[in-house]
């Protein structure tokens, strides 16, 4: 099985009620970076993961995890 980062990122952010130019707003990205998150097309920097889960209002491991493991 391959592993990867894998995300809830868009799970969370609708649970807060954002759009993902108000979240994007909010930790200083583009929409597209959002967008990209979302899709599992790209994995941003520990930085933006930690402003991610602080907006989001959740733990890293609960916002981000490697696929396939446990």
């Amino acid at each position: 099985m391959k592993h990867g980062v894998r995300n809830a990122v868009k799970d969370f952010r609708k649970e807060m009620g954002f759009t993902q130019d108000q979240l994007a707003e909010k930790i200083l990205v583009t929409r597209q970076t959002i967008i990209a998150i979302e899709k599992q097309r790209y994995e941003p920097s520990i930085g933006t993961a930690i402003k991610l889960a602080t907006v989001l209002d959740c733990s890293l491991e609960n916002l981000f995890w490697i696929e396939g493991e446990e």
